[in-house]
Parts: structure tokens; C-alpha cells; sequence
């Protein structure tokens, strides 16, 4: 079907080259423009279906690996068209903007910013290295003219990982327990083969509990987890995945730093920061320590892809692999310093 009615029959070269060029940019413009819609209306479809499931903690997370899985659409990809929905819930087409500006433009989560960005990106026609450069300016740095964030000189954390699903068997007095962690514990299902004893480590899976003789102790406390609200910079809500038909919303604290108060323009950054990296409903892998003063447990926090795969039966791999360090990422981006509890520096 032709994208307008037909032009009349060029004359002269220079009308030949002139009309050649108004299809090409008219078509590219159409294409650009369908690609736009579908990515819009394919969040749309993704974040309407997922909020009638929302009091289903893991759900959201369990629909992007499956969707990605079924349609061969990635899973980034997947949320980021449902960000753009969420970014733009009524969209008007803007000449100048492709998709490859829109998925800079949702990084911004400050709306008014994004509208300032998306207006000064369409006046001066910015290129998406051009607009890149902005976004990437005012995530690190422009939040925090008043309040600066600290200088990325912080000293790096040793991340702390280990294998999902892994579990102690401890003495009960009923017989031997499992232990779910954060004062959590389950009786042995009854149709586990192997006979336990504490001190032994379990994984359980949906298929069962099975003891896993090469197992080391500093490979448990470590969780799959839906994340259910950012608070701050360095603090999270989650629903952790205790076992299978088990799971526990809590507030964790980053392990070995602190971000500024969110009050301050600098603590607002640090937020913004964290919300560009994860996104409500996404899967993390979380390795926890024990509580600190306020009674919020410490957490290595790991985010990406690799972090909501689910591991080979048999994988005794750390989690980590593949994945970005949420708590280093915040040290090395300047937004946090290092810092183990002790007194605060002024």
C-alpha cells in the first residue's frame, strides 16, 4: 500500500532526486513511527496485565523471564517498552524522536526533567549520542549542584555470593528443621530420600529437597527476590523467595556504604541512580548478613539478566556471575561511601 498518493512523474533529474528523497525520509519516518507504537501498546498490554496480578509478589518478574522466553524478545527490552508506557501512558508521535531517544528519555525519572531533556532534544535535534551525553550528566551529577554527590574514590566491596536455594538442616525438637533464615524454619517434607542430620546442606527446589555433599556453609543466605519499592539510594523493600510456597517481604540495607539523605539533592541522585539499574517487579539475587542497629538486614544486592536466570540443577556456581554489583556500581558512580557502621563522618 503506498504511503501517499502517487507523485506525478519526475521531469528533470533534479526532481527525480528530490522526490526520491522525500519517500525515503517519509518511509523511514513511518517506520520509525510503527516502531514506536509497537513498543508503546507492547507495554501498555504487559503493564495493565501485570497489575492485576500485583498483590502476587513474584509474578511480575516470573512474566518478563517467560514472555522473553515465549516471543524471543528480550528481556531488557520487554521492560523497557513497558518504562516508555509508564514514562508516556498518552504518547504523541514527535518528528524528531526515534526509539533509540525514547529509551534514553526513560532513564530520567524526574518527569519534569524528562519533559525539559525531551524538548531541548527536539529543538536542537540531538542525535542519541548527543541526548546520551545529557541523560548521562544529569543522573550523575546535575541533581546534586547544590549538594554534590561523594567523589567516586571510595575504596570497592569484596562481593558477597552464593548459591540460591541452598538451606541448613538444624536440630528442632521435633526431629531436624530447615532453615529458611531470618528466624525461619521448616519442617523436612516427608518424601525427602535422603536421611539429614545438622549441620547438613539442603537445597530445595520444586522438585524437592536433595543434600548437597560438597556444599561449604559461607554458600548459603543467599535469595532470589522480587523487588517491591527503592526507598533510598542504599535501601530496599524485596519479597524474598524463602523455599518453594515460602516467601518474606522485607527492607534490606546495602551492605558497606552510605548514600545521602534522600532530602538532600545528592540523596535524590543516589535514588534516581538505583532506579535506572532495577525496576519495580524485577528478580535480584540478594546475599544477606546479619541486621544492622535499625534492625534492617545488610544485603549484597546483584541485578541483571544473569541474576533472574535460574540456574542448572546441579549448578553450584555463584549468582554473581554475569551480573552487576548493586552495591559497588553505587561506590564507583561517586553516589555512596564506604561505610560499616560505625560513627558517621560529618
Amino acid at each position: 500500500m503506498p504511503l501517499s498518493a502517487p507523485a506525478p512523474t519526475p521531469k528533470t533529474y533534479a526532481q527525480l532526486r528530490d522526490a526520491v528523497i522525500a519517500v525515503v525520509v517519509q518511509g523511514r519516518r513511518a517506520i520509525d513511527r510503527a516502531w514506536l507504537e509497537t513498543y508503546h501498546e507492547t507495554g501498555r498490554l504487559i503493564h495493565e496485565h501485570v497489575l492485576l496480578f500485583r498483590d502476587r509478589a513474584d509474578y511480575g518478574a516470573k512474566t518478563y523471564a517467560k514472555l522473553a522466553e515465549d516471543t524471543g524478545i528480550s528481556r531488557r527490552t520487554l521492560q523497557e517498552c513497558v518504562q516508555f508506557y509508564r514514562c508516556y501512558p498518552i504518547w504523541r508521535d514527535r518528528a524528531k524522536l526515534v526509539w533509540s531517544h525514547y529509551k534514553l528519555l526513560i532513564q530520567v525519572a524526574d518527569p519534569a526533567q524528562r519533559k525539559a531533556l525531551e524538548a531541548e532534544a527536539i529543538r536542537r535535534e540531538w542525535t542519541s549520542p548527543e541526548l546520551e551525553t545529557r541523560v548521562r550528566a544529569y543522573n550523575a551529577v546535575a541533581l546534586a549542584a547544590d549538594d554534590p554527590a561523594p567523589a567516586a574514590t571510595a575504596e570497592l566491596l569484596q562481593p558477597r555470593c552464593g548459591v540460591p536455594g541452598l538451606r541448613r538442616i538444624v536440630e528442632r525438637r521435633d526431629g531436624p528443621g530447615i532453615d529458611l533464615g531470618f528466624k525461619n524454619y521448616a519442617a523436612v517434607p516427608a518424601a525427602t530420600p535422603a536421611r539429614l542430620k545438622a549441620g547438613d546442606i539442603v537445597r530445595w527446589a520444586e522438585d524437592g529437597v536433595q543434600k548437597i555433599a560438597d556444599a561449604t556453609p559461607d554458600q548459603l543466605f543467599t535469595y532470589r527476590a522480587t523487588l517491591r519499592k527503592i526507598i533510598d539510594g542504599d535501601t530496599l523493600d524485596i519479597t524474598l523467595a524463602l523455599a518453594p510456597g515460602f516467601t518474606r517481604d522485607l527492607r534490606l540495607r546495602l551492605r558497606g556504604l552510605d548514600c545521602p539523605e534522600l532530602a538532600t539533592a545528592a540523596g535524590r541522585a543516589a535514588k534516581a541512580f538505583v532506579e535506572n539499574l532495577v525496576r519495580i517487579g524485577d528478580e535480584v539475587i540478594v546475599c544477606t548478613t546479619k541486621p544492622d542497629k535499625y534492625d534492617r538486614y545488610l544485603a549484597d544486592v546483584f541485578i541483571g539478566e544473569a541474576a533472574g536466570s535460574k540456574p542448572k540443577a546441579d549448578s553450584m556456581a555463584p549468582a554473581a556471575a554475569g551480573t552487576v554489583f548493586l552495591n559497588n556500581a553505587l561506590l564507583s558512580a561517586g553516589h555512596a561511601i564506604r561505610y560499616d557502621g560505625g560513627a558517621k563522618e560529618e
